[in-house]
């Protein structure tokens, strides 16, 4: 059983030769060690450790920050070259969070409600975000490693989305030398997180957007309806002829079956970042009030949190059926996950859900352990959650109806997570391979 996959035709120029190996020059913005969720970085690690591993050379431009370790990904590491570039700013906002996190709770949540306000209005101000001030350093970086290196292939990874800007202009500059692939996580003027507000500086953001996308050979997206609206912002460009779904997958062989934990309570687990931001798009509390109305009609109910829980409006001495613990290294994480009866994945937002389908939710697969999506029904990872039935959704736009499906949740098994052909067609390697063979000048 295969998922899904679009078809595109890579340009045809002197470089698309067979007998030659690739050289890739891959920019992002936040890689191992200064990014500080597994999240941000595994579409990088793992795509470059594949491109490796079929012959090309492959190296990294990205920047420093704040140092968060290997986040147990270094082993992939081994024979990629990486180029750090300094970025006064991500480290200034990088180490600030680190400050607050080890803060007493009452003055964390201060400073943290303090920050959030300086950086939605700093964000405001800048189109498309704050990575702009990085673009001139990183295409300078970039035109000094293509033209002592040799790079043939350019991938950009974003966001943030003003990296795409350094693409267009690198394509710009070397043109036949060059093939540019955008790599899109998640949209950016089709989102309503990365689109800037106003119509001037949705114009502008529109343009530079345009820019880089006229000029991108191929353009890869990590779920379905990105290219479904980029096609109606941009229709004057040959979109479709240019997109490839390249979904994110696990890594790796799925995890063999394994009975969960036989703990008496509903243990649930989530594995990344959340807050309590009421504007935001991982916003906990709906789903704490929802889990605490659960509670109360007699189900014992175990939320369990690995990784950085910022909560600036409510107290979590107020939900002790949370447990809040720190990230677990990627070596580590599917046997906690295994332990747990459900995995959560977490999106409140429904102007921008409709294309969110997480690195989790593939991660989730590979460990065989029903999802609890808890979002907006037009969720991408909804619409697969219910498609291959490996779980369950909760409204999050109706708390209530949440906790009333809370109260009927029991473990149970999922015959598809039992099913080795079907979770094996979600690994990584088979969405990367038809980039790959993009690359290589395959029709």
């Amino acid at each position: 059983m295969r998922l899904p996959g679009g078809c595109c035709c890579m340009r045809s120029n002197g470089l698309s030769d067979l007998s030659v190996p690739r050289k890739v020059l891959i920019i992002c913005q936040y890689f191992v060690p200064y990014a500080a969720s597994v999240g941000g970085v595994a579409r990088v690690v793992h795509l470059a450790r594949y491109l490796k591993d079929q012959g090309c050379e492959v190296n990294i431009l990205t920047s420093d920050g704040a140092d968060f370790g290997d986040l147990g990904l270094g082993e992939l590491l081994t024979g990629l070259g990486v180029t750090y570039l300094t970025d006064p700013l991500k480290r200034s906002v990088q180490n600030s969070l680190m400050r607050i996190a080890h803060h007493p709770a009452g003055s964390a949540s201060v400073w943290l409600s303090r920050l959030r306000v300086v950086k939605r209005v700093v964000t405001s101000l800048v189109i498309p975000d704050l990575g702009l001030f990085m673009v001139p350093k990183y295409y300078r970086a970039a035109v000094a490693l293509i033209e002592s290196r040799g790079f043939d292939t350019l991938i950009v990874s974003t966001p943030p989305h003003s990296m795409q800007l350094v693409g267009g202009l690198l394509k710009k500059k070397f043109d036949g030398r060059l093939d540019l692939v955008a790599d899109y996580r998640d949209s950016w003027n089709g989102s309503t997180i990365f689109s800037p507000r106003g119509t001037l500086a949705s114009m502008i953001s529109r343009r530079l957007e345009r820019f880089s996308l006229k000029r991108a050979d191929l353009i890869t997206f990590a779920s379905q309806p990105m290219l479904a609206k980029l096609s109606r912002l941009f229709p004057e460009l040959p979109l479709e002829s240019k997109g490839l779904l390249m979904m994110n997958g696990y890594a790796g062989e799925p995890c063999p079956v394994r009975v969960a934990s036989d703990s008496v309570d509903l243990r649930i687990g989530y594995f990344g970042m959340a807050d309590d931001d009421e504007k935001g798009y991982r916003n906990i509390e709906p789903l704490f009030r929802a889990i605490a109305g659960a509670i109360k009609t007699g189900i014992a109910i175990r939320l369990c949190f690995y990784g950085s829980l910022r909560l600036s409006r409510i107290d979590l001495k107020d939900f002790p059926f949370v447990e809040a613990n720190a990230s677990v290294a990627h070596d580590e994480v599917f046997t906690v996950m295994q332990g747990m009866h459900y995995l959560l994945i977490l999106h409140t937002d429904p102007a921008s859900s409709d294309e969110v389908i997480t690195g989790k939710f593939f991660d989730y697969i590979k460990a065989r352990r029903p999802i609890l999506c808890f979002s907006p029904e037009n969720t991408e990872a909804a619409r697969l959650v219910k498609q291959w039935q490996v779980g369950e959704w909760l409204d999050s736009q109706a708390p209530e109806r949440a906790s009333q499906a809370l109260c009927s949740l029991r473990p149970r098994d999922y015959p598809a997570l039992l099913d080795d052909e079907l979770v094996s067609s979600f690994a990584r390697n088979g969405q990367y391979r038809k980039l790959f063979e993009k690359l290589r000048g395959a029709a």
